[in-house]
């Protein structure tokens, strides 16, 4: 049953978990220096949590499928709580091998309970009880929100508060989780249990390579402004203005991109981010870089909102809990990691502006798969 209560419960949770990822993404590193690790470890401990999200939201799914409603319900609720507690661990131990399995315990249990939330969020807005889009975006603003008031809060010595800050986000997400709606089970045939078709994995692929096309943006844009002499609130300035164009198309657009072409919209994404990753490697000068970065709201929140709403409907059934698992893993799991990676090597080896100009390839490679997307569906 769907009240206006239960979905006020679905945007704390998104605003809880994405609050933590603008916590994690900046502070993380800062939290592991100050505990002394160096470089080489730091990147390994970071790289646990990228791990985790290409592993764990699939399996988590394959394992949900066919059980109830109420199952996947009780298994958000109980993988909130688990994280919680790996949160509040952190500083539990010295011990490096098992500092490493506490953080990719946790990482596993904050991966995985996401997708379960998307899957629930979409099939809220399907129901026309709400619209996914305005759902979604009060994660945004959480990111927002606590990547901005953690510089403030979370600087010099009280860097130690970062389990703390992390483990009240995750009982935030439980008791967020706890609230949330319930649907009855929709009986299907059996026919379409096991087979994910063509054209689910060609999403998948599309969904890889959108987010692999990030890698530079994600990983090197801060330090790619810093070496252009912005300062770190400008910096920061930036980050802001592609969250906000994001926030404005989920709230304004969402409705009409769930029931849009996928093709058209996949299409127009992926050329909006290979115009905004080449036109960010030409140039960085201000007015430019703020219209560049409105292009956010393309290459992240409409491609987004359109991807999760088409992976529900290229999944069979019975299948939903793997569908948006495996959606997870190929997009925000596998491909920004070699994303990040590949363009961490490129940058290296020939700068931040080559690691942009690859970018804004990979971001090309993905139209020919949308135009067969669109073969595949309508065939089917």
């Amino acid at each position: 049953m769907v009240t206006h209560q239960s979905l006020n419960r679905i945007r704390l949770f998104y605003a809880a978990y994405f609050a933590a990822m603008g916590l994690i993404l900046p502070f993380f590193p800062l939290y592991l220096d100050d505990r002394g690790f160096d470089a080489a470890m730091i990147g390994l401990m970071t790289g646990l949590i990228a791990l985790a999200k290409v592993i764990a939201p699939p399996w988590i799914g394959h394992i949900l499928d066919g059980r109830s409603e109420a199952a996947t319900h009780r298994f958000i609720i109980i993988a909130s709580c688990l994280a919680a507690l790996s949160a509040f661990l952190f500083d539990l131990s010295d011990h490096i091998v098992l500092f490493a399995i506490i953080v990719l315990l946790f990482g596993i249990f904050w991966a995985t309970i996401l997708p379960l939330t998307d899957g629930l969020s979409i099939t809220v807005s399907e129901s026309d009880a709400a619209d996914y889009g305005r759902l979604r975006v009060w994660g945004s603003i959480g990111f927002v929100l606590t990547s901005l008031a953690g510089g403030i809060w979370l600087v010099g010595d009280q860097i130690h508060n970062f389990p703390i800050v992390l483990g009240a986000l995750m009982l935030i997400l439980v008791f967020a989780a706890v609230g949330f709606p319930r649907f009855k089970p929709v009986a299907t045939p059996d026919a379409e249990v096991r087979s994910f078709s063509k054209a689910f994995y060609i999403l998948l692929t599309i969904a890889f390579i959108m987010q692999m096309s990030h890698g530079a943006y994600y990983g090197f844009f801060s330090l790619y402004l810093a070496e252009a002499g912005y300062s770190g609130g400008q910096i920061g300035l930036y980050w802001v203005i592609g969250v906000g164009a994001e926030i404005i198309l989920m709230w304004r657009w969402s409705k009409h991109l769930q029931h849009a072409e996928p093709a058209l919209v996949f299409s127009i994404c992926l050329g909006l981010a290979c115009l905004r990753w080449v036109g960010i490697g030409i140039t960085t000068a201000p007015f430019l870089l703020f219209l560049l970065q409105l292009l956010h709201a393309a290459s992240f929140a409409a491609f987004h909102v359109t991807a999760i709403a088409w992976v529900k409907r290229l999944s069979p059934d019975s299948r939903h809990a793997a569908a948006q698992g495996l959606f997870s893993a190929a997009g925000f799991g596998l491909g920004s990691t070699i994303g990040i990676m590949g363009c961490g090597l490129i940058a290296n080896a020939y700068g931040y502006t080559t690691a942009f100009y690859l970018c804004s390839i990979i971001a090309l490679a993905g139209i020919p798969l949308a135009l067969l997307l669109r073969k595949l569906i309508h065939a089917s």
